[in-house]
């Protein structure tokens, strides 16, 4: 039955004019290559890895007439539909004893937007897409949206062109680490969720983590990571990974947060305004 119904979403992709797309987008066959080699596979209709690249900023190169394109957004309701349901029943069999809440907590902790443009990040999605401009000088916080979109737009791409075994067999390998652990990866998600859920309660913003630089040997590198109101730095922190060392700073600036160090006010003034 999954099968059929994939079967009919493709030919909801078949208006794209990909000769049209090549030839405003030269670079699109080598992304879609790239895109390939990130999930390891070929594809069989170019078509819907080429859709899952197009971000909507990037429409404003295509000429006047709008026929024969169209960006990634369908793809990417899929994709997040299918994402939710895979991380959901690889949670449940992974950890029986975890209750509705927890597994909630979990669910959304791995599919959220964060983590979501982490994977991205790490993964080389973000080199694939087609981006206005505009859209790539935008905040931080708009660049991990559109990355996290992407993450779900291509898992949609994978999941119609080589069907159901081989997208979960891809998600499991980027979110097995995740999904083993479990209680410990809400805990270290609680601190980050905490953080965000606070900040967006005062003005509206979760805060934005960068990595500045490393330290350590050549033989053993730690990443430098810092969390930003605004334009100013609320901590930081290093780790042998980009997305350990953010957690480790979530939790430095919550135990600020409970201990009277960080402020509702300090953080307003830090961002200028309040939600």
């Amino acid at each position: 039955m999954l099968e059929k119904r994939l079967t009919l979403l493709r030919t909801h992709f078949k208006e794209l004019n990909f000769n049209k797309l090549s030839r405003v987008f030269p670079q699109i066959e080598a992304n879609i290559d790239k895109l390939g080699e990130i999930q390891g596979h070929r594809y069989q209709d170019k078509k819907l890895a080429a859709i899952s690249l197009v971000h909507r900023s990037s429409l404003v190169y295509w000429p006047t007439d709008k026929s024969g394109i169209f960006s990634n957004e369908r793809l990417e309701f899929l994709g997040d539909a299918f994402l939710s349901f895979f991380v959901a029943s690889e949670a449940m069999i992974e950890h029986r004893t975890l209750q509705e809440g927890d597994l909630s907590r979990l669910r959304a902790a791995l599919v959220g937007t964060e983590n979501l443009a982490l994977k991205s990040r790490d993964l080389g999605i973000g080199e694939c897409l087609l981006v206005g401009k505009a859209e790539m000088n935008s905040n931080p916080q708009r660049r991990d949206n559109v990355l996290a979109d992407a993450f779900e737009a291509v898992t949609a791409a994978l999941l119609l062109d080589a069907g159901e075994e081989k997208a979960r067999a891809w998600l499991l390998k980027i979110f097995s680490e995740d999904l083993l652990a479990g209680k410990d990866t809400l805990l270290k998600f609680d601190a980050k969720s905490k953080l965000q859920q606070w900040t967006q309660g005062i003005i509206g913003v979760p805060p934005v983590y960068k990595a500045i630089g490393t330290e350590g040997t050549p033989q053993e590198t730690f990443f430098i990571v810092a969390a930003f109101i605004g334009e100013t730095e609320i901590g930081r922190a290093s780790a042998a990974s980009k997305r350990e060392a953010s957690k480790k700073v979530a939790d430095k600036i919550v135990e600020k947060i409970e201990c009277g160090e960080l402020t509702k006010e300090m953080i307003v003034s830090f961002f200028g305004k309040e939600k």
